[in-house]
C-alpha cells in the first residue's frame, strides 16, 4: 500500500486505500502458475478390443496413403479408447500421421495439420527436429506435439514448442501451448 501512496503522491493525486482496492491488487498480482496438463486428468472410461472395421477412404489425402492407413488398422488402439494414431515420415525433418477410428474407419486429421485436399492434410509437424514427437496413450484423450526448432545454448540441444491437445467430439481442442524458447 506503501508504494500506491508514494505513486499517488508523485503524480499528484488523491489516493485513499480501501480494502476492497487492497483485495483487488492483491488478485491481480498474482499469476497462477501454468499447470500443465496430465493423461490421467482426460481419462476414457473403456479401451476397445474389438476387430477394426474397414478404413473409409473418402478424400484425396487419403487415397494418397491408403496402404499406410489400412496397415495401422491391423494394430489396437494406441489413443482415446478405440482409436488408432499413426505415424509415418514425410523428409528428414517432417512427421506425418493420422488417426483413425478403428470402430468406425472414419479417419481424422491431425491436430496441427492444414484442412486441405493434399499432402499436407496428414502434417503432424514440418519441424521435427531433436526432442521433437508426439505422445498419447490408449487410456487418455490428451496428445502432447513437440514441434520447432527452438535451439538453447544453454542446454546445448533443441527445446520444441509444447503443444497440448485434447480429442473431444472427434476434433482436436488446443489446451496449452509452451514456447520451446521460453526459459524453463
Amino acid at each position: 500500500m506503501r508504494l500506491l501512496q508514494v505513486y499517488a503522491e508523485d503524480v499528484g493525486a488523491s489516493l485513499k486505500p480501501t480494502p476492497l482496492c487492497a483485495l483487488a491488487i492483491a488478485a491481480l498480482a498474482q499469476v497462477a502458475p501454468v499447470s500443465i496438463p496430465r493423461f490421467e486428468d482426460y481419462a476414457v472410461t473403456e479401451v476397445w478390443h474389438g476387430t477394426a472395421t474397414p478404413v473409409k477412404i473418402v478424400k484425396p489425402a487419403e487415397r494418397m496413403f491408403r496402404t499406410r492407413l489400412t496397415n495401422a488398422t491391423k494394430g489396437p488402439a494406441n489413443f482415446a479408447g478405440h482409436y488408432r494414431f499413426t505415424i509415418w515420415g514425410c523428409g528428414s525433418e517432417c512427421i506425418s500421421g493420422a488417426i483413425i477410428d478403428l470402430e468406425t474407419g472414419n479417419v481424422f486429421s491431425p491436430p496441427l495439420a492444414k484442412e486441405d485436399p493434399d499432402v499436407m492434410h496428414f502434417s503432424v509437424c514440418q519441424s521435427a527436429y531433436e526432442n521433437s514427437g508426439v505422445e498419447f496413450r490408449v487410456n487418455s484423450r490428451l496428445l502432447v506435439l513437440r514441434c520447432g526448432l527452438n535451439y538453447s545454448e544453454r542446454l546445448q540441444t533443441n527445446v520444441p514448442d509444447a503443444y497440448y491437445f485434447v480429442w473431444e467430439a472427434e476434433r482436436f481442442s488446443q489446451i496449452l501451448h509452451v514456447p520451446g524458447g521460453r526459459k524453463r
